[in-house]
């Protein structure tokens, strides 16, 4: 099934029209549609129309385990808290068509695992490359936002994907960067080959990060691997608050208190380089 396009201005009207596909999320209408991607799959999305008429798109890749379980009706079930989910609507507002999707059905394992290493899959790429061309069908200039974990999925679609399918510009926050250890995946190790980043990325951190697979001192050195990208932004945010898991969403890393400087940043810095 796939939901028609609403504006905010018709939110109302449209829900009568289309039953559930519609729901209401801090003032702004939130579409359910579900996009094809590879055969016999696709991916589910929200997609959030801004008041004005859009000039680019930014596609909101979740962390950790990527799996969100978006129902018919605009629910997200799992990882609702996620930092980009979470602002989904503050990047509408900032004038940017914004999708949040989901992880394609093959690679869910029952009811809240997902496939090790789909991340930096072939299939996994084909289906952001099949969100962008999507998109890109809307308007001109299609940006990959992505925190924490989903820094493997921004890396993955960086390297792999071409044309129409390739975003223009790329976005990480809190990212899986470098090599930690042996046992956890990153962008150097797991996606490799950085020399196929060509676009202009913007690499953003919280100066205070204690999550163990993304130290700030790492961003200086993933930075310098990008030798081939158009430019490499790199910045550092401060302030806010922590509390539980330096890991999860609560906390620095998942930049607790200051959600709006970190869409300020990144909303900013795409207006900048979106041509």
């Amino acid at each position: 099934m796939r939901c028609s396009r609403v504006t905010n201005g018709l939110a109302a009207v449209a829900a009568l029209a289309i039953g559930m596909c519609v729901a209401s999320f801090a003032d702004a209408a939130e579409t359910v549609v579900d996009i094809p991607t590879r055969p016999g799959q696709s991916v589910r999305a929200v997609l959030i129309e801004p008041d004005t008429a859009p000039k680019a798109a930014v596609i909101l890749i979740a962390g950790g385990s990527g799996r969100l379980d978006i129902t018919l009706d605009g629910r997200i079930l799992s990882n609702a808290g996620n930092q980009v989910v979470r602002t989904r609507a503050d990047y509408a507002r900032a004038g940017f068509l914004t999708l949040v999707p989901d992880i394609a059905p093959d690679f869910k394992v029952g009811n809240k695992g997902v496939e090790s290493g789909f991340r930096w899959s072939a299939e996994h790429g084909r289906d952001i490359g099949a969100l962008v061309a999507w998109l890109r069908a809307r308007v001109p200039a299609v940006h990959l936002v992505g925190t924490s974990r989903g820094a493997l999925s921004v890396g993955n679609a960086a390297v792999r994907l071409e044309g129409a399918e390739r975003p223009d510009t790329i976005v990480i926050t809190s990212g899986m960067l470098m090599r930690v250890n042996d046992k956890q995946p990153s962008v150097e190790i797991s996606v490799g080959h950085l020399d196929r980043i060509t676009m202009p990325a913007l690499l953003v951190y919280h100066e205070r990060d204690a999550c163990f697979v993304s130290p700030p001192d790492k961003v200086m050195p993933f930075k310098a691997l990008l030798t081939k990208a158009a430019v490499v932004d790199v910045r550092m945010l401060s302030g806010g608050n922590t509390r539980g898991d330096p890991c999860e969403a609560q906390s620095y890393h998942g930049y607790l208190g200051i959600d709006g400087e970190v869409v300020r940043t990144v909303t900013g810095w795409l207006r900048d380089h979106q041509g």
